[in-house]
Order: structure tokens, then sequence, then C-alpha cells
């Protein structure tokens, strides 16, 4: 097979078609800040020093086929866009200390009646103080603009290099909304003391957030050139739930929300963590050869290829301890076991299990990102 460049490697992946190689998209941002002359608080603080960090990380390694985030992963309203807590290097945290979520209660039961009357954007203003830490309140517009020019550079960068870029975005599915300001003990309990009103407040969050979700969506495929959207459920909240309740509280939302984007002509990422084995059938009823299902090392992800063969793109899922306490040769065995099993007949994307570690061994990284350009069994 000819040789094909990053981003055709990719939509043959999605769509399930033969690849001259499988497709590397490394979650790296946190290993590249680790192992540079900056701080994670330097990173976190300044884009132009996220996006080169980074730069320099992919070109010491020999580069892949895109990048999984175009500035930084976490940044001073990464916690406050979902009204949650959390701690960031050279603030709360040492200034080389990786940013942490602070799953402290912030949303009370009461707030499921006024996200009901009034919204999820009204919510997070009511609740915005009481985070503290973050932007203060009358630079917050002028942060959100700083946020918005830095992502767009960044893509600029990469795509002047012919380098794909995964963009994040929300589309406002509710549960993992909630969970992550409300926390997921609490949500959890509400789920059987108050159902009612957590389905009341889902409801009101689909309906406000969904709209204003695929209106950035298509904003982010027009710049990106119609790179894939990655929606990042990162509490992994449905996966706690009994089958019951992930078919009352999650799925019809998530399901009828991901066909409306889809039908938009937009490839979706989902970057799901926690452990979805049980779950895998219903991906079955999403769009065909339109969606990559991003695993980070809990799940089984050769259940999910024997699950989903022929239906989705499996993306995943070298593991995190693997990559910081183990060696280079159990990192290219794993890799080639991913490429042997996952990767036959199409549709796999190798990467980190979620985010590699900033401890992650440097020869690691480098046997994972050379396995996936050597190793290539099915071409």
């Amino acid at each position: 097979m000819a040789e094909m460049t990053g981003r055709e490697r990719i939509e043959a992946a999605i769509a399930l078609q033969p690849v001259d190689r499988v497709p590397i998209v490394p979650l790296a941002e946190n290993f590249a800040a680790r192992h540079s002359a900056f701080t994670m608080a330097d990173v976190v603080r300044d884009f132009d020093i996220a996006r080169d960090v980074v730069a320099r990380n992919f070109d010491e390694y020999g580069g892949w086929d895109a990048m999984s985030a175009p500035a930084v992963p976490i940044n001073d309203l990464g916690f406050a866009m979902f009204g949650a807590a959390g701690k960031l290097p050279g603030r709360e945290l040492g200034e080389n200390e990786l940013w942490q979520a602070d799953e402290r209660v912030v949303m009370q039961v009461e707030d499921y009646d006024f996200i009901q009357d009034h919204g999820w954007n009204a919510y997070l203003v009511k609740v915005y103080p009481s985070l503290g830490y973050l932007v203060p309140p009358e630079q917050l517009a002028a942060r959100l603009g700083e946020i918005e020019a830095a992502d767009q550079k960044s893509i600029c960068y990469w795509r002047d290099r012919g380098v794909s870029v995964y963009t994040g975005g929300g589309a406002g599915f509710g549960l993992d909304d909630i969970s992550l300001t409300r926390s997921i003990k609490g949500l959890i309990t509400d789920i059987y003391r108050r159902p009612d009103a957590v389905v009341a407040a889902i409801e009101a969050i689909v309906t406000e957030q969904l709209p204003q979700g695929i209106a950035n969506f298509k904003a982010l495929r027009e710049s990106t050139g119609g790179e894939p959207i990655t929606i990042c459920l990162a509490s992994g909240v449905p996966t706690y739930l009994s089958p019951k309740n992930f078919e009352r509280f999650f799925w019809p939302y998530f399901k009828a929300g991901v066909e409306q984007i889809v039908d938009e002509g937009i490839l979706i990422n989902l970057h799901f963590d926690g452990d979805w084995t049980r779950y895998f059938e219903y991906f079955l009823e999403l769009p065909a050869g339109k969606l990559v299902l991003e695993l980070d090392g809990l799940s089984d992800i050769f259940k999910a290829k024997e699950i989903l063969e022929g239906h989705m793109c499996i993306m995943g899922d070298v593991p995190a301890a693997m990559l910081s306490l183990g060696s280079a040769r159990e990192v290219t065995d794993y890799c080639r076991k991913l490429i042997d099993i996952v990767g036959k007949g199409g549709g796999f994307i190798l990467s980190s299990g979620c985010a590699a570690p900033t401890d992650t061994k440097p020869e690691n990284f480098r046997a994972m990102i050379e396995t996936g350009k050597a190793y290539c069994p099915h071409s």
C-alpha cells in the first residue's frame, strides 16, 4: 500500500478502511511539559510555552499523526466551565506539580430546581464566585477570548506543519456535567433519592447546551478543516450506574445528541475515561464509521474490538502504569498486541491510555511511537 499522510490514516481508520500503518495519536502534553526546561505552572500560564514544549517533544520523538489538543490540557478556566473546583500548579499547588481536580461539592440539592428553571449557563454564573481561585469576574470575558485566540493560533501552527489536530468540545449530555460540580458520590446518591430532579436537570442541560455545542463544533470544523472533535467524559460516571439507571439517566440523551452531531457532518472522538466494558453493546446503536471510541486502559479494549469490529474505530490504550513503570520491551510487546488484534481489519488508532503520565519513561514513550510506525502486519 502507498504511504499515507497522517490525516489520510486517521480518516481511513475512522471510516474502517485499510491503512498503510496504524495512525498514532498520543496524549503527550503533560509528559512533554515535565520533560522540558519549563515548569507545569509555566505551561498552564503561557499558551505559547505550552505549544512550544509539545512541538519540541513531537520533534524529539520523530512526530506522529495528530495532536490531541491545540493548546494546553488544563488552564485557569478548565474546571470552571463545568462549575467544578480544581487546583493548578503555581497557584494552589507547587510550581511543577500536575493540575488536580478538587472533587468537593459545589452544586447543592436546591440547584437542581435552579438549573431546571434557569438553565446551565445561569447556574455556572451563580456558582462561579464560590470557586474563588479563578479569574476575577471582570476579567472573565477577556480570558475566554485569550484562550480561544491561543487555540486558533495553535491549530494554525500544526496545520502549517501538516499535522492534524483533535480539538476539544463540550456538548452537554447532562450527567457528566452534574457529576463534576455535584461530585460523583453526590450525583449517585441523588439518582436514588431524587431521581426526577436529576432527570429534569439533565433535560434542561441538554436542551440548552446541545445546540450551543453543535454551533461550536461547526466553528471548530471550519477552523480545522474537518478534523475530529473530541468529546470528553472525564468522570466516567455512567460506568458506575446499573444498566437500568444507565438507560434512564445517560444513554437516551447521549445517543440522541451524538446522532444530531453526526447528522451535521461532524466526526467525533469519544474520550471515555473509566471502565465501559459492560456497555460496549450499546455503541452498536450509534452511527457506523463516524466515531472514535477512545479508551483509557480501564476498559477491555480487546472486548471492544470483538463487539464493535466493523462498526466503530477504537483508540488506545497503552496503560499509564506501563508507560511509567514498565520497560520499553513491555511497551513494544503491548503495542504489537494492540496492532495485531485491535488493528486487524482496520478501525484502530494507537494511543496512550488517556494522557501519558508526567513520569512516563522517555524510552517507553519512544517505544510506543516507533512500534506504531514500524510494526505493520496488516498493511
